[in-house]
């Protein structure tokens, strides 16, 4: 661990400088770990991604992400190798005709499982800074400040408190992480420094994500700090909420939504829930899925009967906690349009949609997400909800 020296870090305020205009020893650097690639051919970003990946691969507190994943692809081959074995295997009797087909739907799922979790791999690694690094490249000896973590119980209660949060949205931010808007988590605070950082364990055999909060850790100043660029509602809620509206059947139409591409259930371990996945009855159910409020709302204004002017509120009193909570999402949205921001960054792949290039929203998100400074899944939400484009 004491060797491993973070390209990214160290790179941190020249990724826009020509090779010639480095300082010797982060010039000397390119040479030795960034070959064979050309630093001067590529982009800042693009240096930065390389950088990103070394570091990945050399850092040696992801060497147990690089197990898993080498593990994981390894189990891919071997069922996709069984499949055709299976399939290739002669069935002159019904009960053998059984059990092929028996087994290659099993083997079809846990691949289709297994291929979903590739998808909803959260890919943002992003190395400890150990060091802050003087305009030379040498490590600097300035005094490192000790961040300070709290439990969950305390976290939950201040979200709580200032943001009228559940625990359920927590593990939503918690999943989405601090790029898409989110927050990071972390475990042993108490006794590891730095603590290693939490991820949910996706496809693992619990459909339980709020358990895994109990003992988690989070960095009081992001508690304290923490906008959410998104709030979430979950699915139980949700049905309760629309069950109440006449003649309207909220499961059903919760799925109509969902394939409408207008709602999306989020599920921090599997990715989505039986709303989307119904062909797997062991996926978590559709009321424990978690749903963007600002699509749920969306939805409302468009398909529900407008509200009157009658059921208007008045808006609230200067000094009141509903109008400190105005002005505060005020501030928020600010934040958030500014250029480069989260919400800029989603009309630019709304924009991208809109033009009719792609023929899927996956494939667009996809495409696009790195160009963007996106994660694949923020792009896939940022297109939930959006129309077709016109292919004339």
């Amino acid at each position: 661990m004491d060797n491993f020296d973070s390209l990214t870090w160290a790179f941190e305020d020249w990724f826009e400088t020509p090779l010639c205009d480095l300082p010797d020893p982060l010039r000397q650097r390119v040479e030795q770990e960034f070959f064979p690639m050309p630093w001067d051919k590529l982009s800042a970003n693009q240096r930065r991604s390389v950088a990103l990946q070394l570091d990945y691969q050399h850092d040696p507190a992801t060497a147990q992400d690089q197990k898993f994943w080498w593990d994981f692809f390894e189990q891919m081959i071997s069922l996709k190798t069984q499949v055709a074995e299976w399939e290739a295997v002669a069935t002159p009797t019904a009960a053998e005709l059984a059990l092929k087909e028996t087994r290659l739907t099993e083997l079809k799922q846990e691949l289709a499982r297994m291929d979903a979790q590739q998808r909803l791999a959260r890919g943002d690694y992003f190395p400890e800074r150990k060091l802050s690094q003087n305009v030379d490249g040498a490590p600097s000896t300035g005094p490192t400040v000790s961040a300070r973590y709290i439990a969950y119980p305390n976290a939950m209660h201040q979200l709580t408190r200032r943001l009228g949060a559940t625990p359920e949205e927590l593990a939503a931010w918690i999943w989405l992480g601090p790029k898409d808007g989110g927050l990071a988590a972390y475990l042993n605070a108490n006794e590891l420094v730095p603590p290693p950082r939490f991820f949910y364990a996706t496809g693992s055999d619990t459909h339980d994500y709020i358990a895994p909060l109990m003992a988690c850790w989070f960095r009081e100043d992001d508690i304290n700090q923490f906008d959410p660029a998104d709030r979430y509602i979950v699915g139980a809620a949700l049905i309760e909420r629309w069950n109440k509206l006449p003649g309207l059947h909220a499961v059903a139409f919760i799925k109509a939504k969902i394939a409408e591409s207008r709602l999306l259930d989020i599920h921090p371990i599997y990715g989505g829930t039986r709303g989307t996945f119904s062909e797997h009855p062991d996926w978590p159910s559709l009321e424990s899925g978690l749903f963007c409020r600002a699509h749920v709302e969306q939805i409302e204004a468009e398909d529900f009967a407008a509200v009157s002017s009658a059921d208007a509120t008045e808006p609230p009193g200067l000094g009141t906690s509903e109008w400190r909570k105005k002005t505060a999402q005020t501030a928020a949205n600010a934040l958030h349009d500014q250029p480069g921001g989260s919400r800029d960054k989603k009309r630019n792949i709304q924009e991208l949609w809109a033009s009719g290039k792609y023929s899927s929203r996956t494939l667009c998100a996809e495409q696009e997400c790195a160009a963007l400074d996106m994660s694949y899944d923020a792009a896939r939400r940022a297109l939930t909800n959006t129309p077709e484009p016109s292919r004339c």
